[in-house]
């Protein structure tokens, strides 16, 4: 839980728990098709779909797929390392994560977009090859339950990060905006057909 602001945001937040990611990001895709908030002004999207390895232990490295495509990557640098965590690149870039979450039907939608993941201090090596396991044996199957030897330290953590980074683009004069080399470069609320790209496809 964290203390109510003293004084309300300037854009509202808005919480949205979504199904079907397994599927084809079948929630996040009736959303942005049949949204209750008029897409262009939505501000950003902030993805908690990559909690899981931070209850390996304390938090102290954090990563943030997608922050290099647009203005979210400044806050959320400057949000990660004003709480004492270091900032680190995709441990598994082959995994393709940032085209695989509930935030990229938003993307495909142009709203930027940041997920977020924590992990230990140490060696990277442990925490990879963590990963690595709970890709092969947990991941989208029954047995990915809550374990007694858990850390919840560490989801803490992310959390207050992503509700800094959160206030801050609330709070920000102008919506977080793509930078002009990304390839999800595009107005909010335009699709594929609309710009004539495929790379959504």
């Amino acid at each position: 839980a964290f203390p109510k602001p003293s004084s309300r945001p300037r854009r509202s937040i808005v919480f949205l728990a979504v199904t079907g990611e397994e599927y084809g990001l079948l929630g996040a895709e009736h959303w942005v098709q049949h949204p209750t908030w008029p897409l262009e002004k939505v501000a950003a999207n902030i993805n908690f779909d990559g909690i899981g390895t931070e209850v390996y232990g304390p938090v102290k490295r954090i990563v943030g797929f997608g922050a290099e495509h647009s203005d979210l990557g400044i806050i959320f640098e400057d949000v990660s390392v004003a709480t004492g965590n270091m900032v680190t690149p995709d441990p598994l870039p082959e995994e393709n994560a940032f085209v695989r979450s509930d935030h990229y039907a938003f993307v495909k939608r142009g709203v930027p977009a940041l997920m977020l993941m924590g992990g230990p201090e140490g060696d990277l090596s442990i925490w990879v090859s963590r990963m690595k396991n709970w890709l092969k044996t947990d991941y989208h199957s029954p047995s990915d339950t809550v374990k007694p030897d858990w850390n919840w330290t560490g989801p803490q953590t992310l959390a207050r990060v992503g509700m800094i980074i959160g206030l801050r683009v609330a709070n920000a004069n102008a919506m977080p905006a793509w930078r002009e080399s990304s390839p999800f470069n595009r107005p909010r609320n335009q699709t594929k057909t609309q710009t004539g790209s495929a790379l959504f496809e």
